[in-house]
């Protein structure tokens, strides 16, 4: 392993250990796009989860990094760039003799004729001395100065009403392209974003004077756009992208692989067969993809802290790394969503439930209930009562709680398989029982 591999190495160690979402050979989507966030807040710099995925080896990638990831990532652990990491690095390894290693400037200071490390102060004059401390002096002060100044005019509260930002979507289906119109000339910096989304590695430059920026969605949802000045969000709106009944695409990026629903919609099921997928020349291994279907639309009033989900799926491919079956169930609001995951009984420990925002983590909470048999029908049910949360797997309470759920409307419905599955039946209805929507396929 060269130096430089062996730098990266322990600077992966130690942005695992700053994150603390465990060692990253369990790590899954949502834990890169957390750290693309955490890089973000703290660097301004915008490292997809793409980019991550292949510093982390989970995408085949032969070239190295670039020095701009290498600096973002250096600054996210505390140092001033990759240089000042590369350089720490070499002063915490001690040569084998037991000497520290000689600085350029020490090794002049060094007598050369009798090889001591007798220092040599007596060469320069008190007045050189004085004169090179006053210039380090002076430097110092001007590098903070020009260094602070900016960000104390970018952080500053900027006023809302000052800017403009609204969109439009271009057609029906997709991939879709939104039409943003945004005014942010009255921001201090040229660092002006557009954020498709919630996910911080959907966010684009734009020119702080221009006045239009499209987007593409590849896939449907309930989006808050977000038009961003350094990293203050100064205005934002809801978008949505309707489905137009099921959707159906296996994951990559940067553009999904697209399926007609319609033509994998039999015998009163949802399902993507494991051929469907590899005629499309995608490995099912080493690292199975992810099949997701998705329903976006207005659940006519339905509401995030009293709904009633009933639904029935299984998981269709178990072999080499997709032995743990995961599943993840999606519900969308207009505020916070709901993530219930699956798994085989043997890999709950992975398993991370959100409800409503609130987290709730496998690997310091006993979520085993939401282990099952995949293989076989799974029956799953999320009632939520008056911001009273209870999940049921196969009938038996798997997970309950009260929580401050947010009373926002109900948009939608994702599966995520990884390998691939299917559904029987999606229902929801009012906790009354009135049925509100309901696909058997």
């Amino acid at each position: 392993m060269s130096t430089e591999e062996s730098s990266l190495h322990r600077c992966k160690a130690l942005v695992e250990a700053k994150l603390d979402r465990g060692g990253s050979e369990q790590w899954r989507h949502k834990d890169f796009s957390q750290l693309s966030e955490a890089i973000l807040a703290v660097t301004s710099v915008n490292l997809s989860v793409n980019t991550l995925k292949r510093i982390w080896g989970r995408v085949k990638y032969e070239s190295v990094p670039t020095l701009t990831t290498l600096d973002a990532l250096a600054v996210y652990l505390g140092y001033s760039g990759w240089r000042a990491f590369r350089l720490a690095e070499v002063k915490l390894v001690a040569p084998l003799d037991g000497t520290v290693p000689a600085t350029p400037l020490i090794e002049q200071l060094i007598d050369s004729r009798s090889g001591s490390t007798r220092h040599r102060f007596g060469r320069f004059s008190a007045v050189t001395i004085w004169s090179i401390g006053l210039m380090m002096g002076l430097s110092l002060a001007l590098l903070l100065a020009f260094s602070l100044r900016p960000a104390s005019i970018i952080n500053r509260r900027l006023d809302p009403a000052q800017f403009v930002f609204s969109s439009q979507r271009v057609t029906t289906g997709l991939p879709n392209s939104v039409v943003f119109q945004y005014d942010a000339r009255a921001a201090p910096t040229d660092s002006v974003f557009i954020q498709q989304s919630w996910d911080s590695s959907r966010r684009k430059l734009v020119s702080r004077t221009g006045h239009q920026h499209t987007s593409i969605y590849y896939h449907p949802g309930y989006f808050r756009a977000k038009l961003v000045v350094g990293q203050q969000i100064v205005q934002e709106h809801d978008l949505l992208i309707p489905s137009e009944g099921w959707h159906m695409a296996l994951l990559q990026e940067p553009v999904p692989v697209y399926y007609k629903a319609a033509d994998y919609i039999k015998s009163g099921v949802i399902h993507l067969p494991v051929r469907a997928i590899t005629q499309h020349n995608i490995a099912m291994q080493p690292h199975p993809p992810v099949v997701r279907y998705r329903f976006i639309k207005r659940l006519n009033g339905l509401r995030a802290d009293n709904f009633i989900l009933e639904t029935r799926l299984k998981h269709d491919y178990r072999e080499g790394s997709s032995a743990c079956q995961n599943v993840l169930i999606m519900i969308h609001s207009k505020a916070k969503m709901f993530f219930i995951p699956l798994s085989a009984k043997g890999c709950t420990a992975n398993l991370n439930l959100v409800l409503g925002g609130n987290e709730v983590r496998g690997d310091e909470t006993d979520l085993s209930a939401l282990g099952a048999d995949l293989d076989q029908w799974v029956d799953v049910r999320c009632e939520v009562v008056d911001k009273r949360v209870q999940i049921l797997v196969n009938k038996k309470l798997a997970y309950q709680a009260m929580l401050p759920i947010a009373s926002a409307e109900l948009v939608g419905i994702t599966y995520d398989f990884e390998g691939t599955g299917s559904v029987d039946f999606c229902r929801f209805k009012h906790p009354t029982n009135k049925i509100v929507f309901e696909d058997t396929f």
